[in-house]
């Protein structure tokens, strides 16, 4: 495990894990619960919502359910990164970024009992479930290190021979 790596990693579960912070105590403290303001029109806004679920509301009321399986996500994440990180500082980064997120909202959970979530997106009653900086985080980083890995896969692969 190469120092770098571990530091690229642990830099960008702190950031996340910052910046996550810092939307939600903003939200917390300016937008009253179930109260929205529009960003861009109806297409996207600020929303106060307690989400005791999982990720787009499902598992309602399973917190304690829930941040078992955070903290088991953030030991995943964590011997992950020893077995596979090292080969990329994409797949580093892209760990560091479901780190962040991971623990960003296990916070939430065993201090409140539910994340708070603030983004919605749609239009009119069509709407997508409200997400916040930690959940981005983490998809974005499955997508991106899903991506570098088949990518990775693909010019080691083609670089074999026949």
């Amino acid at each position: 495990m190469r120092p770098g790596r571990l530091l690229l990693v642990a830099g960008v579960a702190l950031a996340v894990f910052v910046a996550d912070r810092i939307t939600k105590t903003w939200v917390v403290e300016n937008i009253p619960v179930g109260t929205a303001r529009p960003i861009a029109g109806d297409y996207i806004r600020i929303v106060h919502a307690q989400n005791t679920g999982a990720a787009f509301g499902l598992l309602p009321e399973r917190t304690t359910l829930l941040s078992i399986l955070s903290v088991v996500a953030v030991l995943a994440i964590v011997y992950y990164y020893r077995q596979i990180a090292s080969s990329s500082w994409i797949v580093s980064a892209t760990l560091g970024m479901q780190l962040g997120g991971a623990s960003g909202n296990l916070l939430d959970r065993v201090t409140q009992g539910y994340v708070v979530d603030f983004v919605d997106v749609g239009v009119g009653d069509i709407r997508f479930w409200a997400f916040n900086v930690a959940d981005s985080s983490i998809v974005v980083g499955i997508v991106l290190v899903t991506a570098a890995l088949w990518f990775e896969e693909r010019r080691a692969s083609a670089t074999k021979p026949a």
